[in-house]
């Protein structure tokens, strides 16, 4: 009786401790990035003349779902070396779909003529995710929409192998651009090799490691 009464004991405090774990849980989460490419490519196009860039950025997000980060690059445009990205988001449930509203501010430095502003809705279901995003401030067209589909699927028979999909539509410029990427583990990175194509322009190939802490 001795013997089950410790061992009562013993599971009661644990139960406790865990559940006070739990509840102890913190509500705000933080990670970091760095990442290095042959050549930075957003919406089919190339920012740094097919260079390489150094690339990081840093995430803060809520147990509610508001989150909100810092993202920075190397670039090559007429006069700009340097973007900085600052965006929050918000992410809830609707049904059996994962949704956010977020709101994405570029900065170019020595170029402020290029900076810009968008707001964005997001919808993912199963490795699927629909989004839309359109300028809201700058010299870029306000009244301009970027529709975008992203599937990304985990290959179950390598482990940590990833198949990436992209196909976007940027209606102002009426040019489309598509993007397949695959990726795996390597030496504590993930290692990515991306083909990029954008309708009536260069198809751009790109080798990307990242490492997320």
């Amino acid at each position: 009786m001795k013997h089950t009464s410790i061992t009562l004991l013993t599971l009661t405090a644990a139960a406790s401790f865990a559940q006070s774990a739990a509840a102890a849980a913190p509500a705000f989460t933080t990670s970091g990035n760095l990442a290095f490419t042959s050549d930075y490519v957003w919406r089919g196009i190339s920012q740094n003349a097919g260079k390489f860039a150094v690339q990081g950025g840093f995430d803060a997000t809520h147990s509610s779902g508001l989150s909100a980060g810092i993202w920075a690059s190397n670039v090559t445009l007429t006069t700009a070396s340097l973007e900085v990205d600052v965006y929050a988001n918000y992410g809830f449930k609707l049904g059996a779909l994962d949704a956010s509203v977020g709101y994405i501010a570029y900065a170019y430095e020595g170029q402020s003529s290029a900076n810009f502003e968008e707001a964005n809705l997001a919808l993912s279901y199963a490795g699927l995710t629909l989004k839309a995003s359109k300028g809201i401030a700058g010299d870029l067209n306000t009244s301009d929409f970027y529709y975008e589909a992203n599937y990304s699927y985990d290959v179950a028979a390598i482990k940590g192998l990833n198949l990436g999909l992209h196909y976007g539509i940027d209606r102002a410029a009426k040019n489309d651009d598509y993007a397949v990427a695959v990726s795996y583990p390597v030496l504590g990175f993930t290692g990515t090799v991306s083909y990029s194509d954008i309708e009536n322009g260069a198809s751009i190939t790109a080798v990307t490691l990242k490492k997320t802490f």
